[in-house]
């Protein structure tokens, strides 16, 4: 009814969240690296930090190489399902062979 709240004025009071109880939680899955001095730039064991471009949290290099790490695999799992859930181009070849044949043109 907030048409005719509204239109006759009755206003209810605001609940308020208690921003304590949400936790976001970020996954850090995109990871900037960063270099203390521009001619290491590439230079993978010269890496000074990284920082999450989503939240913006900074890790050293070796906070980051564990979340590059953990992120790579959960990829990886993620894939695998997708991949046992699909058909390989055979198959479907195979299946539209058949198909064809139980249905006369």
């Amino acid at each position: 009814m907030g048409f005719l709240d509204r239109l006759f004025g009755r206003k209810e009071a605001p609940t308020k969240v208690d921003e304590s109880l949400i936790e976001a939680k970020c996954p850090h899955a995109s990871l900037r690296q960063h270099w203390a001095r521009p001619e290491d730039f590439g230079k993978h064991e010269l890496i000074s930090s990284y920082v999450c471009e989503t939240c913006g949290e900074t890790f050293t290099r070796e906070e980051g190489d564990r979340l590059m790490v953990a992120v790579g695999e959960s990829v990886r799992e993620t894939v695998e399902i997708d991949e046992s859930m699909r058909k390989t181009v055979d198959e479907e070849a195979g299946d539209a062979a058949e198909e064809e044949k139980g249905y006369p043109l």
